[in-house]
C-alpha cells in the first residue's frame, strides 16, 4: 500500500530551494571585487583624468579672461569711432547752415538796386523799363501766291539782332521781353517767342535813343535785309520812333541765375 507524500515536507523543500536561489543569485567574484580595494592602475588613471579635466577647465578660464580685454578694447574703439563720426556729421551740418546763410545774404545783396546792378537787371529783363525807342511792325505778304512772302523766325531773329547791334537796351517781340536765354523759333506754321506763339502783324519794340537807334537799324544789315525782302517777296514792315515805349519783365523761366557769382572790383 503506497504512502501519500507529506504536504508539509514538500512546502519546506520548496522554500529551501527558493532561499538557496536567492542566496546564490550573484557570483561570488562579484562580492569579492567589491570587497577588495581598487588597483593602483585604476587610481592612476582616475587621477590623470581628473588632472586633464582640471587643466581644461583652467585653460578655458584663462583664455576667457585673456580674451575679455581684447573684446572690451574693440567695443571701446567702436564706440569712439561712432562718437567721432557723429561729431563730424554735426560739424558738416553746421558748415551747411553757415553756407546757406551766406548764400541768403548774397542773394539779398544781389537784389538791392545800385549803380552796378540797375544796368544788369535791365539787360537781364528782370525789371520793366520804359522810355524812348523804336517800334517795328512786320507782316507777311498779302499775296498768297508768293510762298516766300511769309514772315519767318529767321526774319525776326535778324531784325532783333540788328536792334541789339544798333544799341538797343531792351527788346520785346509780340509783347514778350527778350533775354540772353530767349528763343525765337518756328512751330509748324506759327512763330514762337519764349515758347509762346505770336500773331501778325508782329510788333517789335526796342528801348534806346530814338533817332540813333532808328537810323543805325535802317542803315545796318538788318534794315537792308528786311527792305530787300519787302521788294523781292512782298513782306511789309514799318519803322517809327516813339517817346514812350514800355516793356514788361521777362518770364520767370527765362531769368537764369549764373552759377558763378559776380566779383566786386577791389580797385
Amino acid at each position: 500500500m503506497s504512502r501519500q507524500p507529506d504536504s508539509g515536507s514538500s512546502v519546506e523543500e520548496a522554500e529551501s530551494i527558493l532561499e538557496r536561489l536567492a542566496a546564490t543569485a550573484l557570483d561570488d567574484d562579484y562580492y569579492a571585487a567589491h570587497d577588495s580595494p581598487p588597483r593602483p592602475v585604476a587610481k592612476v588613471l582616475t587621477a590623470v583624468m581628473a588632472g586633464v579635466f582640471g587643466l581644461l577647465v583652467t585653460v578655458a578660464a584663462v583664455q576667457t579672461r585673456n580674451d575679455r580685454p581684447s573684446t572690451e578694447a574693440e567695443r571701446d574703439a567702436l564706440i569712439e569711432n561712432i562718437r567721432v563720426r557723429e561729431d563730424l556729421v554735426e560739424s558738416k551740418q553746421e558748415t551747411v547752415v553757415g553756407l546757406q546763410q551766406q548764400i541768403a545774404d548774397l542773394q539779398a545783396e544781389s537784389v538791392v538796386d545800385g549803380p552796378g546792378t540797375i544796368g544788369l537787371r535791365i539787360a537781364a529783363g528782370a525789371v520793366a523799363v520804359e522810355g524812348p525807342g523804336v517800334v517795328i511792325t512786320v507782316k507777311s505778304s498779302a499775296n498768297e501766291d508768293r510762298p516766300d512772302g511769309r514772315i519767318t523766325d529767321t526774319d525776326l531773329q535778324l531784325v532783333v539782332n540788328g536792334l541789339w547791334l544798333a544799341g538797343a537796351e531792351a527788346v520785346s517781340v509780340g509783347g514778350h521781353r527778350l533775354t540772353a536765354t530767349s528763343a525765337i523759333r518756328s512751330a509748324g506754321e506759327a512763330i514762337t517767342v519764349n515758347y509762346r506763339s505770336v500773331i501778325e502783324p508782329i510788333v517789335i519794340e526796342a528801348i534806346g535813343d530814338e533817332d540813333v537807334l532808328r537810323s543805325r537799324w535802317e542803315e545796318g544789315p538788318s534794315g537792308r535785309y528786311l527792305a530787300a525782302r519787302a521788294e523781292a517777296d512782298g513782306v511789309t514792315f514799318d519803322v517809327r520812333g516813339s517817346d514812350d515805349v514800355e516793356l514788361g519783365t521777362a518770364p520767370e523761366a527765362r531769368l537764369s541765375v549764373s552759377a558763378e557769382p559776380l566779383r566786386r572790383s577791389e580797385s
